[in-house]
């Protein structure tokens, strides 16, 4: 007997997105991989067990492993009728969370417009990363901060953050499958309080260990192996930064991810900020290049 199998693209049934928060310590990353423990396989094998069918699940972006979420939107088909009754979308949510790993929650579940694509129609991808320097030590941060002894020079971290964005061939920073490196970094900021420094991206889509390369070369000027003039000619090369090494993945979290809604269509974005709604509605106007970390 061959078990039905749900899909995104599947038009008879009803397409709802979802956004997901998960601890990434304990995931080989977001994308199904085989003999691996993964994201997208935790989803799938709960809506399976809940829905009676294989159900195909989409993301809006591919995490590393070891990178954690705490807003990846998640595209699915629910069928007309539920295994077990309750066809509301809170009793759905409720009956998820009661099957998935510990590490891995739905924030909120919701309708999504016909041909809806959590991948493709995503204006802005915001991540952070969190440091914590100076040696101090936080046991219950640690799965998600990176902790160093160094103190950090954050003014100068902040002149070089300034000098990556903007559109431009991120080759040095990330690799892509299929070679397309060029990428919108419309924010880069580094923030401080106290002893915990975090960087903040915005981009329209993003390379694989991309925002861990960026956070690598801040990490190197704030130590002040790297001067701030030598971003410009690690931007301007085709060779990966620094050998190729890249911030820990820990301290990574894919926070948000923002999509273009009716009369607001990002303009702030424009001026280097997030003011556009989260989650939105509408599709974009404009087919993206997959995001990855």
């Amino acid at each position: 007997m061959t078990i039905p199998t749900s899909s995104v693209t599947t038009t008879a049934q009803r397409l709802l997105r979802a956004v997901i928060e998960y601890d990434g310590t304990a995931f080989a990353g977001s994308q199904v991989q085989p003999n691996a423990r993964t994201v997208q396989g935790e989803l799938e094998e709960a809506l399976n067990r809940l829905m009676g069918e294989r159900t195909q699940v989409r993301l809006a972006g591919r995490t590393d492993a070891g990178v954690h979420a705490t807003g990846q939107v998640a595209a699915f088909c629910l069928p007309h009728r539920l295994r077990g009754g309750g066809d509301s979308l809170a009793d759905l949510r409720r009956r998820l969370n009661a099957v998935l790993p510990h590490d891995l929650a739905v924030r909120s579940l919701r309708s999504a417009a016909k041909g809806f694509d959590p991948r493709r129609d995503a204006r802005w991808r915001v991540y952070r990363y969190r440091i914590l320097m100076n040696g101090a030590v936080r046991p219950l941060e640690r799965h998600r901060t990176l902790e160093i002894n160094d103190r950090l020079d954050v003014t100068a971290m902040r002149a070089a953050a300034e000098r990556m964005v903007g559109e431009r061939d991120f080759a040095s920073l990330g690799s892509h499958q299929h070679g397309r490196t060029v990428r919108h970094l419309a924010e880069v900021r580094v923030t401080r309080r106290g002893d915990l420094v975090e960087v903040r991206a915005t981009g329209d889509s993003f390379l694989r260990r991309m925002v861990r390369s960026i956070v690598a070369i801040l990490l190197a000027v704030g130590r002040g192996r790297l001067a701030i003039s030598e971003v410009d000619r690690i931007l301007a090369g085709q060779a990966r930064a620094l050998d190729g090494r890249a911030a820990p993945a820990q301290g990574l979290t894919l926070e948000r991810v923002i999509y273009p809604s009716a009369g607001h269509m990002n303009k702030s974005m424009s001026k280097q900020s997030t003011a556009a709604a989260s989650d939105g509605t509408a599709a974009a106007d404009q087919r993206k290049p997959e995001s990855s970390t």
